[in-house]
């Protein structure tokens, strides 16, 4: 037991050494690349910029959690054998997966905080970021109207505004039409504007003309009136421009998203990619951690370790490579987006399963 805590010491100081180096370095390159013109243009106040990559840093934090994992764990094992460390285990008759089971349930707790950070903060503060990016930097407009949001599709009826207003919940330019077999229209409803009410979650029409149609699609006749309540499946809130990308969101919001898309129509293979891809990206540090293991019965000279870190270092970074053209070619509809996404993992882990069974064989 403390060896255990021994060697999981040392994996949990490597992966904070590497993280805060990691995340410094994203922090830098951003900065000089934003000095060029986007500071000279902007102009920004210095609190507005530390306020802004404040709220970056859950990002940069979860896209340095693999590497970090992976370089905290070769680290670890490179260390350990170079001190005769390793030897001393393996005279004890510890195997390579007891000798490397701390950086295992290493791997594991970082999954588990790249998981809460993706889920509960990263959408929270990716959003405050984009704010003050879009709107306290760049002086954007607060009120930006999402896009796709103007047609909602539920069942066989259309719902279509020409402008809305999310100070007032005003909605401007507004049809309803329902629509009968062959897609042909049985109602259709125009309206100068319409009002959410939040009391009864609808929206209340105003100076309203209802055009009544045969089954064929010709029109029958018309009526008005002056008011008229309509239950629209749309919400105020979702009605504002999403800043966020879909990366960012969390797994229920990309849900949510893939389910309201499906059912309006709106083309949701994007969101479906991002969502699988989000969810293999958070076993990610585990899966690279096992790379690691493969020093536990290696040679202590410094030449094979040297070549096997490299070894390690290619095979990692090989996997952020095949993640993101695997990701690409499924957002172009190339790929599925279950495989696309979690084939980098199974392949990864597939690799470390096959190198610890081997010298596991050896050992015996």
């Amino acid at each position: 037991m403390t060896l255990f805590f021994y060697v999981l010491r040392d994996f949990i100081r490597y992966v904070f050494g590497t993280l805060l180096l990691v995340v410094f370095l994203f922090l830098l390159f951003d900065f000089i690349h934003k000095t060029t013109r986007y500071i000279p243009r902007y102009n920004p106040e210095t609190a507005l910029l530390v306020k802004y990559y404040i709220y970056l840093l859950p990002s940069l934090i979860i896209q340095a959690l693999p590497i970090a994992s992976l370089l905290a764990s070769v680290i670890t094992m490179v260390l350990l054998s170079r001190t005769n460390e390793i030897t001393a285990m393996r005279a004890a008759g510890m195997g390579p997966l007891r000798v490397g089971m701390p950086i295992v349930l290493g791997g594991l707790a970082l999954c588990l905080v790249g998981i809460f950070l993706g889920e509960y903060i990263l959408p929270r503060w990716s959003e405050r970021m984009h704010y003050i990016q879009e709107v306290q930097i760049e002086r954007g407009s607060e009120t930006q109207i999402a896009e796709g949001a103007r047609w909602v599709k539920d069942e066989n009826v259309l719902y279509n505004f020409r402008d809305y207003d999310p100070i007032t919940n005003v909605m401007t330019g507004v049809r309803v039409i329902e629509t009968g077999d062959n897609f042909r229209p049985k109602k259709s409803l125009e309206a100068r504007l319409a009002t959410y009410r939040p009391e009864s979650t609808d929206w209340l029409l105003e100076d309203v003309k209802i055009l009544y149609f045969w089954p064929k699609g010709t029109l029958s006749y018309t009526e008005r009136k002056d008011v008229m309540p309509v239950s629209i499946p749309v919400e105020p809130v979702k009605l504002k421009k999403e800043r966020r990308y879909p990366n960012e969101l969390s797994s229920a919001e990309l849900v949510d998203t893939i389910r309201k898309g499906s059912a309006s129509g709106v083309d949701i293979l994007s969101y479906r990619v991002e969502l699988h891809t989000k969810l293999a990206f958070h076993f990610a540090p585990f899966v690279v951690c096992l790379i690691g293991l493969r020093f536990g019965y290696r040679s202590e000279r410094t030449m094979e370790t040297a070549r096997g870190v490299l070894l390690a270092v290619a095979i990692g970074m090989s996997y952020w490579f095949f993640l993101n053209a695997a990701r690409a070619l499924a957002k172009r509809g190339i790929l599925p987006p279950i495989p696309a996404a979690w084939s980098a993992d199974f392949i990864l882990l597939a690799y470390s399963v096959l190198n610890i069974w081997n010298l596991q064989r050896k050992r015996t």
